[in-house]
């Protein structure tokens, strides 16, 4: 979190938004869209009282420059046409940055954004083609790509095997836009590492997926598991690999997947082989591997 800010920090200098002391007071404005109350919330109600914690932070040692932060933020419930209609309000508001949440979002706004040439910010989902800024210059991907944990989650994948080679991968994914993000990476590492991709779509709002799970422990029986879920899907996918006796220590789950807050939801260390806090399910977290509950 602390990272992800002092970017945004170094993005408004680089914007060259800090005016003469003299004009000092004028606040700069922030559109933070949010999903408190939606398909996410279990991450929004997290990620933004963090983000204005440290916007109070930021203005508490003198803000930037001499200017206050303030940060304007609207919940848009993880739906694209409240996102669309909060965009438009931000721009009204005069806000220089825009804090985008969701990767439909990215997508729906990368032509406004560049159109009105007010820079949007992606923590970790987003388009990740994004991270070309000749062709995004609009778009500033703050921590790793859904690319870039899907390369990271085939590695893992492989220090586990030693070897993919003729190897069953199964990727299960919440089927949206974000979800489906990396599967054509996905496929051109199976291609040129030798394994077998099988993909199972987990339909929105991602709480069923009993059928998905019994196909990849049974009927595929796979080696390793790469999972991309976020919102309430995430523990419900603990607790059904659990069931069907698939180990947990074969699962690599993309950034959203394994917080302490889907632990809990899928009934705390006891979810966990042996009840321990050294085997649970794996996920990627920016450029590290950590294994929860911490």
């Amino acid at each position: 979190m602390k990272r992800t800010f002092a970017l945004l920090i170094g993005l408004l200098l680089a914007l060259g938004l800090v005016v003469p002391p003299a004009q000092a007071g004028h606040e700069i404005v922030i559109g933070l869209q949010c999903d408190r109350t939606g398909a996410t919330q279990t991450v929004g109600v997290v990620l933004c009282p963090g983000y204005h914690d440290y916007i109070r932070l930021v203005n508490s040692k003198g803000g930037l420059g001499g200017h206050k932060l303030k940060a304007l933020e609207i919940d848009h419930e993880y739906k694209v046409p409240p996102g669309m209609e909060a965009y438009e309000r931000h721009k009204k508001e005069g806000a220089v940055v825009i804090g985008v949440y969701g990767t439909p979002h990215i997508y729906a706004l990368a032509q406004k954004l560049t159109e009105d040439k007010i820079p949007g910010t992606s923590p970790g989902f987003g388009s990740a083609a994004a991270a070309d800024g000749v062709r995004y210059p609009y778009i500033f991907p703050i921590a790793a790509t859904y690319w870039s944990q899907a390369t990271a989650a085939v590695k893992f994948a492989k220090d586990q095997l030693k070897d993919l080679k003729g190897k069953k991968i199964a990727f299960i994914f919440f089927d949206n836009p974000a979800g489906r993000e990396p599967i054509g990476v996905l496929e051109d590492l199976a291609e040129r590492e030798g394994f077998q991709l099988k993909t199972f779509a987990v339909p929105p709002p991602g709480v069923e997926m009993g059928a998905q799970v019994l196909d990849i422990a049974q009927r595929m029986k796979a080696d390793f598991v790469i999972a991309h879920l976020f919102g309430r899907s995430p523990s419900v996918s603990i607790k059904e690999f659990k069931r069907v006796g698939y180990p947990l220590r074969k699962v690599v789950s993309f950034v959203w997947g394994s917080a302490e807050a889907d632990l809990m939801a899928a009934g705390g260390i006891s979810c966990l082989p042996g009840g321990r806090a050294t085997g649970g399910q794996t996920t990627l977290r920016r450029d590290r591997v950590n294994r929860f509950p911490r």
